[in-house]
């Protein structure tokens, strides 16, 4: 492969000549990028190698871990190297995480079990302490929980009309699931809010619970959820998202299937790390987020009620590039906001003429420092019950 090496400026270059060395970097750029699409041709495993482990390298390694129940062994796995494959001999294992015995210089400063790093097969362990946390909050339907004006009038109506006839339809060809409580309901979103039950980082921002019903299966909405090439469908603040680096890269592992668990980090599903965009009005700069994201499917083994139907869940909680949780100051174009808890769950339900309904339950807690807590809780609010709306439109336009 033929490198190029940018040309070197005079030590006191007049304007012009600043001008003419921007152009000439820019025409090198162009020249590389080129030079990388035509040797990819002829070698594009080593190409796709070099992008993995650059891709790797950026990726924020480092999680929240404060109220996560995860065992000392589990949390020491946590802190293993994980290296690339070599990829000499099949392109199909490109990128592949794999343990090493040595360890990382930057996890082993971090002493703090707050703060754990990724890149380790104990991820996996992390990510199901995040399913629990998320069905616990998803399912509670305790008194914990403060209703929206909206939603406590229509559920105090419903209440009387179950007393009265002991069933309440949701639409004309949907009923209430009776297995468990406040399903949703008809074009009606439900929202609540509540404090954090767990101590900690970021327990003194309120947690919000939103619940609507889609007209879709909920395989479908998994699955438009977890693309992020259609993020902007439903999200309608957002710029993009990308997937910096896929966890379950084994090609036998899927969202679908609870058959089969990912070698490397030992769970069933999808999981990655990404970074998504979004553009506020009256705000200067942009929003990043950058997240751990997994996604599987439910079974009757995980505790909730599903009504003998599909279910899915995905969680997602904020990555940092270093071991104090913070950004490594590489991108100052954007703001860095900071996601504890993000969870979908998503239930079939059934129906009297075999038309395809699921409910979306989904939980939000985020870290919002220098907005007003009263302000931020109503954002938070507003955000939650458009976010199910949005998800419903895109299925009613087809």
């Amino acid at each position: 492969m033929v490198f190029y090496e940018p040309p070197s400026p005079s030590r006191s270059p007049p304007r012009l000549q600043a001008k003419q060395y921007a152009a000439q970097l820019t025409a090198h750029k162009m020249i590389l990028e080129d030079t990388l699409d035509a040797c990819s041709n002829c070698c594009k495993l080593d190409v796709e190698v070099v992008k993995t482990k650059t891709a790797l390298n950026r990726t924020a390694s480092f999680i929240r871990a404060h109220d996560l129940d995860i065992t000392d062994e589990d949390l020491s796995k946590c802190t293993e190297k994980l290296t690339l494959d070599d990829c000499s001999n099949s392109q199909q294992n490109d990128g592949i995480l794999r343990k090493s015995t040595s360890t990382s210089s930057s996890s082993t400063t971090n002493n703090n079990r707050d703060i754990v790093s990724l890149n380790g097969s104990g991820a996996g362990s992390i990510m199901s302490s995040l399913v629990i946390i998320g069905l616990k909050e998803a399912t509670d339907e305790s008194n914990r929980w403060n209703a929206t004006s909206a939603t406590d009038k229509v559920l105090k109506k419903r209440a009387k009309e179950l007393k009265k006839s002991g069933v309440s339809t949701i639409s004309s060809d949907i009923i209430i699931s009776p297995s468990w409580q406040n399903p949703a309901c008809g074009k009606d979103v439900f929202v609540w809010s509540s404090k954090c039950t767990r101590k900690g980082h970021g327990s003194d921002y309120p947690v919000v619970k939103s619940r609507g019903l889609i007209s879709a299966t909920a395989k479908e909405v998994v699955d438009l959820i977890i693309d992020s090439s259609r993020v902007m469908e439903y999200n309608k603040t957002s710029i993009g998202r990308e997937d910096e680096h896929i966890l379950t890269q084994d090609l036998k592992s899927s969202i679908h299937s609870l058959d089969y668990k990912c070698s490397k980090i030992n769970v069933s599903g999808e999981a990655k790390i990404m970074c998504s965009k979004s553009q506020v009005p009256l705000t200067r700069k942009t929003l990043e987020f950058k997240t751990l994201f997994y996604a599987r499917q439910l079974s009757s083994d995980d505790g909730i009620d599903i009504d003998d139907g599909v279910a899915y869940i995905t969680v997602g909680r904020s990555v940092w590039e270093t071991p104090e949780g913070t950004t490594d100051g590489a991108d100052t174009s954007s703001t860095r906001c900071e996601i504890l808890l993000s969870v979908n769950l998503i239930r079939e339900v059934k129906s009297l003429n075999g038309g395809k309904w699921c409910e979306l339950t989904c939980i939000n807690h985020g870290v919002s420092p220098g907005i007003p807590m009263f302000i931020g809780k109503q954002v938070a609010l507003t955000a939650a019950e458009n976010y199910i709306k949005d998800i419903r439109v895109v299925f009613e336009k087809k």
